[in-house]
């Protein structure tokens, strides 16, 4: 075989991308680009050996979105290839959401060589700094060009990304000087195949993984702290870990609550079983009917903070113990600073606190006088919403969040986009989301990414339903441009109410109706049907809840994405709910 820079290049792509996908890498979403042209040519031939699968996306920054939606639905790591320059700082949007959802992501970009650094060479700019803010790793093959790394020099790369995956999952970005030329001739690639079939395809290869050191007493401690003789609640709050180790958490949720008898607390993204013993439910509404104070002693946090102002206010003034507990998540993860923080997941916890136990200890206990006071509030809560809302038909926001996980299959997921809908669930879905899979990319709180993150999803679990306000929907619009994105089975219940509702209910008593729109809400004219259109991607308009259950009977038997519309009159929407609030309050 021809020692020629093409020819290298080309293999080490595929050394590379073949050690990836060892360590669990099955889905790559390629942008477009020449320098980075080794890497997608040699994917398209791992793509032919049935390896891995290729999507295409011309947008990066959709594509970054794209691939984090696959890894939050799959659990494994995913990939990402751009080319050099402008199309690397496309990827910080969702390296950021990345970085706080704990979600392993690797971003492949292709750069220039260190001779054209700093000198004026096209397309050449600082890009390995670009995503050093977020990244848990930012590394680099050999600055002179790919073609001068070895092989060892790329199995230690991939091997310091498998061990850092596994510990605290997050983004990678791993940046890749190519020099030229970047192409290869059929006869070369058929050479260079021959060799990577032979050497490098089905080669074992093995990962040794470093042991991680821990305070040990630190976390001994803490296991301690906790006094079955005394009165809690378990605060599931939204879930961080893998999805392949949901299960577990389950398990162990389901052996902590066995023996405390304590009452649960479940966020509609907890990934909390519905079948758990001592949900409480409409808990949001219980917390804010006793202004935020309910006696108990001591507080289980499960992940972060749900987004609830009475959730922050009832850990603000609780005076007990509080022990948070992270999936993997070595960062500090409470605002209100009040909590003794536990890093290494539920199920570790569990194991180690049922070995600190006698055997009578570890007897299942009956419901505490709490949780049986708690969950017969939360049941009065539900019967009164639930006369309240046969009083009046008009689709709201908060009628959605009630209604829609009823209808909407119980065993096919949900994805929540961020701002109003998952506050509104949060509050009205009454444990309705335990049912299934339910996302929502809560780790920045932004609606970035909406559409190409639902689509990620549903590559790997399908239907899907997104639930999105329009405002967000339309901020990722060219999620329609990744591969036969209106192929997929993705329902969107698209929630128009002229703009960002959230500002509505924040700032509208102290703003003028013009002020609001022009510096918040920022309404578009939409013509909804032609842009569905636009994109090959079906479209219903619907105004009754009875329209809504039959319009996603349609949505899942035709295996398409498509887009369901409902208006919503985001002035009468914050009268009502108000109105409904003071009568539940007040009985």
């Amino acid at each position: 075989m021809t020692s020629s820079i093409e020819c290298k290049n080309f293999l080490r792509s595929l050394q590379i991308l073949n050690l990836f996908i060892k360590i669990g890498v099955k889905n790559l979403i390629l942008c477009p680009g020449s320098r980075s042209a080794p890497l997608a040519i040699a994917a398209g031939e791992l793509n032919k050996l049935g390896k891995i699968n290729i999507y295409n996306s011309i947008d990066e920054r959709s594509a970054g979105f794209h691939s984090l939606g696959i890894s939050a639905a799959s659990g494994n790591l995913s990939l990402v290839i751009t080319t050099s320059g402008t199309a690397v700082s496309n990827l910080l949007p969702a390296a950021v959401e990345a970085d706080r959802s704990c979600k392993g992501i690797i971003f492949l970009t292709a750069d220039r060589p260190l001779r054209l650094k700093d000198c004026g060479a096209n397309q050449t700019v600082n890009q390995e700094e670009f995503l050093s803010s977020v990244c848990r790793n930012v590394l680099n093959t050999n600055l002179n060009g790919l073609h001068k790394t070895t092989d060892n020099e790329i199995f230690n790369l991939v091997k310091i990304i498998e061990q850092q995956s596994s510990t605290f999952p997050g983004p990678i970005h791993l940046n890749i000087p190519i020099d030229k030329p970047l192409d290869i001739s059929f006869f070369n690639k058929k050479k260079v195949l021959e060799v990577f079939k032979r050497f490098y395809l089905n080669k074992n290869y093995k990962f040794l993984k470093d042991e991680c050191i821990y305070d040990g007493n630190k976390f001994i401690k803490s296991f301690k702290l906790l006094n079955l003789n005394k009165t809690g609640i378990i605060l599931a709050g939204p879930y961080q870990g893998s999805i392949n180790e949901l299960s577990s958490f389950n398990k162990s949720l389901e052996k902590i609550q066995e023996i405390t008898g304590w009452p649960v607390f479940a966020d509609p993204v907890s990934g909390v079983s519905s079948q758990l013993r001592g949900l409480v439910e409409n808990w949001e509404l219980v917390l804010m009917k006793n202004k935020s104070f309910i006696n108990c002693e001591q507080l289980l946090r499960l992940g972060p903070m749900s987004s609830s102002t009475a959730v922050e206010n009832f850990l603000t003034n609780f005076e007990g113990l509080q022990i948070l507990i992270k999936e993997k998540n070595f960062r500090k993860l409470d605002p209100i600073k009040k909590s003794f923080e536990y890093d290494l997941g539920l199920t570790n916890f569990v194991d180690h606190f049922l070995g600190e136990l006698s055997n009578d200890q570890q007897n299942k206990k009956a419901l505490s006088k709490l949780a049986l006071a708690l969950i017969e509030e939360g049941l009065q809560i539900k019967q009164n919403f639930k006369r309240q809302l046969a009083t009046n038909d008009e689709i709201t926001e908060y009628k959605l969040a009630n209604f829609v996980p009823k209808i909407w299959p119980s065993e096919f997921p949900i994805m929540i986009s961020a701002s109003s809908p998952i506050r509104d669930w949060l509050t009205f879905s009454q444990n309705s989301t335990l049912t299934r899979n339910c996302f929502s990319f809560r780790g920045a709180s932004g609606i970035d990414g909406t559409l190409s993150l639902a689509l990620g999803i549903c590559r790997i679990k399908k239907p899907l339903l997104l639930v999105t306000g329009d405002l967000a929907f339309v901020h990722d619009i060219n999620g329609w441009l990744i591969e036969n994105a209106s192929d997929l089975n993705l329902t969107i219940l698209l929630i128009n109410n002229n703009g960002g509702n959230i500002f509505n209910r924040i700032y509208k008593e102290n703003l003028k109706d013009d002020e609001l729109k022009k510096l918040f809400l920022m309404p578009k004219e939409i013509k909804w049907a032609k842009l569905a259109e636009g994109y090959q991607v079906k479209f219903k308009t619907v105004s009754n809840f009875k329209k809504l259950r039959e319009a996603f009977d349609w949505s899942i038997s035709i295996n398409k994405s498509v887009i369901i519309k409902v208006d919503t009159n985001p002035e009468n929407e914050i009268s009502e709910k108000n109105a409904l609030l003071e009568k539940i309050f007040g009985s």
